[in-house]
């Protein structure tokens, strides 16, 4: 380990850890407040102008990898300014679901690019520690934040999301169909 004992080398470690936490933690911050999203955790959610809620989750990785998931969810029933989490809502799904991430090129420390990677695996850790901070937050920001805060924009309601959902019926299970029948609205089957 070089100058560093393993008590160093892990302390520096989770020094790390937590900066780049920090990092990924107040970019999305940043974004979501200002389109109207309050703060719980590492949720954003709020009342949209179709009067539904709607959260976006910052799930990091239960094996403490320093990973994370972006869950996404929508719920017509949840009164305004109350927080639900995004596994009680009507319609949950994981942002990677939704096709509104791009995919990246990533230029390698041995100047090859590994080419069409998906944008979320900026939320990887090992990824994320290989761009230098500056560079890593506006490139998650560009890739992964403001595509996901644009589609929770156009996406107000459960009803906007009757395209996605009938491209792909899967992520509709029985609540969420009955819901979308209530109002007029009918998906393809699986």
């Amino acid at each position: 380990m070089g100058a560093y004992s393993s008590v160093e080398y892990g302390s520096c470690w989770r020094i790390a850890r937590v900066e780049r936490t920090n990092l990924v933690e107040s970019a999305f911050a940043g974004a979501f407040k200002s389109r109207g999203f309050r703060k719980r955790g590492r949720n954003w959610f709020r009342t949209t102008s179709a009067d539904e809620y709607q959260v976006v989750n910052l799930q990091k990785s239960p094996w403490g990898s320093g990973d994370y998931y972006l869950n996404l969810a929508w719920d017509p029933v949840v009164a305004s300014g109350e927080f639900r989490s995004e596994n009680f809502c009507l319609l949950s799904l994981r942002a990677e679901q939704t096709d509104v991430i791009p995919p990246i090129d990533f230029v390698r420390p041995d100047g090859l690019v590994a080419r069409d990677l998906p944008g979320t695996i900026l939320l990887d850790a090992e990824m994320g520690g290989r761009i230098p901070g500056d560079a890593f937050v506006e490139q998650l920001t560009e890739v992964v934040i403001t595509p996901v805060a644009d589609f929770m924009d156009r996406t107000p309601s459960l009803v906007d999301l009757v395209p996605l959902l009938s491209a792909k019926p899967q992520f509709a299970f029985v609540r969420v169909r009955e819901e979308l029948s209530r109002r007029g609205y009918e998906l393809p089957e699986r």
